[in-house]
């Protein structure tokens, strides 16, 4: 999926010409259909013509002066009447008093207005009012302002604001806009004597009218004053020749923004009994979106929707059959999955399911994208998203109750690395026994060889696997935290079930997670030759949790956790670990003597160096430690590597045999060797 990160991750909307400015003819009898039905003044009624892209629709949609036909919106107090139409983007305004903007707002009590930064320039915009000569109930907004650079710093303000923080010009552009802005006829009177003005502006604060006019170069303060008739029908013009000789990008991203569908509220009915006024209405109005608006879906139930989608988008591009389709959204039952030649194994499921998701094919890719953004304009398609989906689907094989679902949901999304991403895999049908085979096969060959820096798809495909034994069993989790929290490290799932993959041991180990999920039994621990591990009082099995896995496999160079037993191969791997825990603290102790900064503010150890018989014998000491660590990684090659051969435990129990050097040609035997594990699984 990393290849869908892009500014341009959503689908383009198609374009098509725009339909000529109206006449002023046809805009005036709107205008006068608006009067007559619901009391407004000319001007504002002339406002709200004049953005409307088709006014003879909506004159007709209105019908009867007496009876108007118009949308009826409940709220607190009464209803708002509006009408639902498309208006010309250049013809509305957003508002200079951007509710997302109030809490940053500079009053003139703290700060006197023209004596601070360009934020305190001047008093902010105060709240709209009706008309004093209006009834409270018309649909008609008044906002005070002291001059037109009063109204232009206030919406500078605003849009920098909303751009910082609630940016849409990504989505707009390739999309335009799609869900209704509020509008509502608002006339601005200026305080210097300047003659008012009316436009059509934006009732919830509208971060996508912002966005709008960002993308055409449109200042958003210059509309009241701006009803040049003959420069909008210009402008129109030049975009829809643009379209028939070939337009350029802008070109596109103007077609699609210059026209936006609206709800304009044109009337408000208050309670016989109340005496709620229009401007109160609206602030009602907005708050049920953003004030008190429904409770999101959350993480987990949008991506069980989107993830849906994807399938659904899969199957109609003929990507996945419809038993497949079935299959991977958890619909069919385990006995139907296998009837239809299909595992009924929870974690080949899953596997399946990540490298549906994660697989290099450009048309799952881009109906990925498709069924995304078919909800969400701005969500990214990103490796991290394809986790996320396939997490979605893989979680319908588990019953848990909805809160440990949820828990495993969190740790799961972070469970594949970026191999399981990048690399080349595959999702196949063996048996467990025959994946560890095949990738202890992988990883002697790498260990063998420098010049191979990934094991191979066997190892990946089986730590896929494991991933659902092991996060599902509560076993391996994400990181919880800081508080009382005694992980050995922050490493995400993924991670540690990539560094198991890399080792002979963790390829075992991740064997018997699968072997022992399936058979409902807790994961038992395993040594370097597969042997399950006993308890140093041999009461019983040593049993795995996510402080093991992670301590017994570190990152490289990370010291190994201590082991408790006392005999030698015990106490040679607790050396190993303090070796390396010796190494990260020399390494920080080298750090330490070059962050030591003199009054020059340049390090000491720069300006004055170290003794160098200090340093030669350090440098004496650190070349043995090297020529000794190359011969021991050259003879832990030769004993782990792919010319070892292993006579490790069988399922049934036999005694562990010792590392021997073979040649290549000999047979690799491991601990999962059994008669029935010659039979060579489906891919």
């Amino acid at each position: 999926m990393n290849k869908l990160i892009s500014d341009d991750h959503v689908l383009p909307r198609p374009v098509e010409r725009l339909p000529e400015y109206a006449n002023a003819k046809s805009r005036q009898a709107l205008a006068e259909r608006i009067v007559d039905a619901f009391g407004l003044g000319s001007t504002s009624a002339n406002a709200i013509a004049n953005a409307v892209v088709d006014p003879s629709a909506v004159r007709k949609a209105i019908g009867d002066p007496i009876d108007p036909e118009v949308e009826k919106i409940a709220v607190p107090g009464g209803t708002l009447l509006g009408i639902r139409t498309t208006v010309w983007a250049r013809r509305i305004t957003p508002d200079p008093r951007n509710p997302r903007t109030l809490p940053s707002r500079r009053h003139p009590f703290a700060v006197e207005p023209g004596t601070a930064g360009d934020d305190a320039k001047f008093r902010p915009v105060p709240e709209p009012r009706t008309a004093e000569s209006a009834p409270s109930q018309i649909a008609e907004l008044v906002v005070d302002i002291e001059s037109r650079h009063h109204l232009n710093w206030a919406a500078q303000q605003a849009a920098g604001y909303v751009l910082a923080e609630n940016d849409w010009r990504t989505s707009i552009a390739s999309q335009g806009v799609m869900e209704a802005v509020w509008l509502v006829a608002t006339t601005y009177e200026h305080s210097d004597g300047s003659a008012p003005v009316t436009a059509v502006t934006t009732a919830e604060g509208s971060s996508r009218i912002t966005s709008v006019h960002d993308l055409l170069g449109v200042r958003s303060s210059d509309i009241p004053y701006d009803d040049n008739d003959a420069k909008l029908r210009t402008h129109i013009r030049k975009l829809n020749e643009a379209l028939d000789r070939g337009p350029t990008r802008e070109d596109l991203i103007a077609l699609r923004c210059e026209r936006v569908p609206a709800l304009i509220l044109i009337g408000f009915r208050p309670h016989p009994s109340g005496n709620t006024g229009f401007p109160t209405a609206i602030k009602s109005m907005v708050a049920l979106r953003h004030v008190d608006p429904p409770k999101p879906w959350g993480e987990g139930p949008e991506n069980e929707s989107l993830a849906d989608e994807v399938l659904d988008e899969l199957y109609r591009r003929d990507i996945i059959s419809a038993t497949e389709r079935d299959y991977y959204a958890g619909t069919c039952t385990r006995s139907e999955a296998k009837a239809a030649h299909l595992s009924d194994d929870p974690a080949v499921r899953a596997a399946q399911i990540v490298r549906l998701f994660t697989v290099p094919d450009d048309r799952v890719e881009e109906a990925v994208r498709v069924a995304v953004t078919s909800q969400s304009t701005r969500k990214r398609i990103t490796s991290k998203l394809a986790n996320e989906l396939a997490t979605a689907l893989i979680l319908r094989a588990v019953a848990d109750d909805p809160a440990k679902t949820d828990q495993v949901r969190r740790y799961m999304r972070h469970s594949f690395a970026k191999s399981v991403h990048r690399s080349p895999w595959q999702s196949t049908v063996r048996t467990s026994e025959q994946m560890v085979r095949d990738a202890l096969t992988e990883v002697r060959q790498s260990i063998g060889n420098e010049t191979i820096d990934d094991p191979g798809p066997n190892s990946l495909e089986l730590s896929v696997r494991a991933a659902y034994a092991l996060v599902v069993s509560g076993r391996l989790n994400a990181d919880r935290g800081s508080a009382n929290n005694a992980q050995p490290d922050r490493r995400t799932p993924g991670e540690v079930l990539d560094a198991m993959r890399r080792s002979i041991q963790g390829v075992h180990q991740l064997g018997q997670a699968l072997i022992d999920f399936a058979e409902q039994r807790p994961i038992r621990a395993v040594s370097e030759d597969g042997q399950v591990k006993v308890l140093d009082d041999g009461t019983g099995e040593l049993m795995v949790n996510d402080i093991y896995l992670r301590g017994e496999f570190p990152p490289p160079g990370r010291a190994r956790a201590p082991r408790p037993g006392d005999t030698p191969v015990d106490r040679y791997h607790n050396r190993l670990g303090a070796l390396g825990a010796a190494v990260e603290a020399l390494e920080k102790a080298f750090v330490d003597v070059a962050a030591v900064v003199g009054d020059d503010g340049r390090p000491l150890v720069e300006t004055r160096g170290a003794d160098p018989r200090s340093c030669s014998a350090w440098r004496e000491q650190l070349d043995k430690i090297d020529e000794e660590l190359i011969v021991w990684s050259r003879t832990f090659k030769r004993v782990y590597g792919s010319s070892a051969v292993v006579s490790g435990p069988t399922r049934d129990g036999d005694d562990a045999g010792s590392f021997e050097e073979a040649d290549d040609d000999v047979e690799v035997r491991n601990g999962w060797d059994r008669p029935e594990d010659a039979m060579e699984g489906a891919d």
